[in-house]
């Protein structure tokens, strides 16, 4: 699915032949699709994994328990049909008795390549930091990052003004992780950045229901396969970082289910999860399988980012059974075990600090977190509130994770 332009046309030629299931296309929908092709043969990453997509669902590749497949209702003779979503395109496909495909339906948009260049659709930048402070973030003509050794890239959460926005906040989670070498390095060398519009943020325990379900997340099916496109791409470059920060955690686990579904291998690369807002157990499994490196640390979650911490059990768990027993040793488990006991311990500690300090009721957890975002900024600028600074910096993290990153960047 994920070729490179010098050999597309070749696979584009030879897609479907070996399973013997010819690609066909209704009649009217052959002049998109013909687009389509014409696009991808110029190099336009996203129609390439679009046409290569639709001749994998013609040969009967993807099951419809891939993460951006969908079955639709069938129809009156009893054949089944799915509906994909692809960068750009979405396609409804009919299973017929004789076990052959059809595309019924091709709703592409021919302008997503100039969507993705004003920053309307996901796309990968490079971010580099300018005299002021401000980052600059200009577009990679490509879905491939900066061919350089151990390049870090963000994977960003949505809700952000546009780019450079999302650029300053994934310097701060990058900065904060533990192969990045620090804020000097990430600041100097600057990074690469996988971004995705939206106005909402992402998973969370305001939207709970999606959070724990971080692959059926399907507003974020395109994003992830530009993504999972970008790291097949480098697969080759020695030590990139994929970090995660915020609601990207979800973006990064479907990229990487979709290319441990293919076989894909990244031995060469790590990950890591900053403030995830979706659970990282899923997430965790699919880097298994791709052979990530993983870092002792696998995420960073303050105590009160109550979904980013779920199922670290179930993460130490899997990390101790499918890891080298050289780099995550049962001394490991029981120490992280162990530290997910006081995560806990000290959640419930905070609780009642909490509610003897402000008088909030924990069922409140609007009012809570305004009260502690308005105290943790008066703490990060020097004034007294009514709890000690360092718990209402603890507090403000864990309430507003982005408001206190920011604070914490001025001092």
């Amino acid at each position: 699915m994920f070729s490179n332009t010098s050999n597309f046309k070749r696979e584009l030629r030879i897609a479907g032949a070996n399973s013997g299931k010819p690609v066909t296309i209704v009649e009217d929908q052959e002049p998109t699709y013909h687009e389509l092709v014409k696009l991808a043969r110029r190099g336009n990453y996203w129609a390439q994994i679009t046409v290569n997509g639709i001749h994998e669902l013609t040969a009967g590749r993807l099951h419809q328990n891939n993460i951006f497949i969908k079955p639709d209702a069938l129809n009156k003779g009893g054949s089944e049909q799915f509906v994909a979503i692809f960068p750009g395109c979405k396609v409804t496909v009919e299973k017929l008795p004789s076990d052959t495909y059809k595309v019924l339906k091709l709703e592409a948009n021919l302008q997503y390549g100039e969507l993705i260049k004003t920053a309307q659709k996901p796309g990968l930048y490079k971010a580099e930091l300018k005299g002021g402070g401000e980052w600059k973030v200009s577009p990679h003509k490509k879905a491939v990052i900066s061919n350089e050794k151990n390049r870090s890239v963000a994977i960003c959460d949505t809700g952000y003004d546009g780019p450079g926005d999302a650029a300053e906040s994934a310097s701060l989670g990058l900065a904060a992780t533990p192969f990045t070498g620090g804020a000097i390095r990430v600041n100097g060398d600057g990074f690469d950045m996988h971004y995705t519009p939206g106005e909402a943020r992402i998973g969370g325990l305001r939207n709970y229901r999606a959070a724990i379900r971080p692959l059926k997340i399907d507003s974020l099916h395109e994003s992830a396969l530009l993504l999972a496109g970008t790291m097949y791409q480098s697969r080759d470059i020695q030590g990139v970082g994929w970090v995660a920060e915020y609601g990207g955690s979800a973006v990064l686990t479907q990229a990487l289910r979709i290319l441990a579904d293919r076989g894909v291998k990244l031995t060469k690369h790590t990950a890591f999860f900053y403030e995830p807002t979706t659970p990282p157990n899923q997430a965790l499994k699919a880097a298994h399988d791709v052979g990530l490196k993983l870092d002792r640390k696998l995420s960073k979650a303050n105590f009160l980012n109550v979904v980013g911490n779920s199922g670290q059990l179930a993460v130490i768990c899997n990390r101790l059974i499918r890891e080298d027993k050289t780099s995550y040793t049962l001394a490991k488990a029981c120490a992280d075990t162990v530290a997910h006991g006081k995560s806990l311990q000290g959640f419930g500690s905070f609780a009642g600090t909490l509610a003897a300090a402000a008088g909030l009721s924990m069922t409140s957890p609007a009012a809570a977190g305004a009260f502690l975002t308005a105290l943790g900024a008066a703490a990060a600028i020097g004034g007294k509130g009514l709890l000690a600074a360092k718990t209402a910096n603890t507090a403000l993290e864990g309430f507003a994770p982005r408001l206190h990153n920011r604070l914490k960047s001025k001092f």
